[in-house]
């Protein structure tokens, strides 16, 4: 990463830096403590890597798919026990 002219304030420069990334998905927090993200000198702004946001998203859209396969599996109805006949014994 290198750094990169502020979009926001247009005059600092974006410096590459690791900080934490939060994200609210439902009731539960997901946090990734050294996310890639830019920060300028000048405003403060940050922001973070398209890349590893693209990442992020990747990987929530295959667990959310994998979460729904297996909620379809769980009510998927059962079919009823068959009762076999009793076998006849000889006497």
């Amino acid at each position: 990463m290198s750094s990169i002219r502020c979009e926001e304030c247009g005059i600092g420069r974006c410096h590459p830096v690791t900080t934490p990334y939060l994200l609210k998905v439902g009731k539960h927090m997901l946090v990734m403590p050294d996310s890639p993200a830019y920060v300028c000198d000048i405003c403060g702004n940050r922001f973070f890597d398209d890349e590893f946001l693209n990442g992020v998203h990747y990987l929530l859209e295959q667990a959310a798919e994998d979460s729904r396969r297996r909620a379809r599996r769980r009510q998927a109805p059962r079919p009823e026990p068959v009762a076999l006949p009793q076998a006849r014994r000889s006497r």
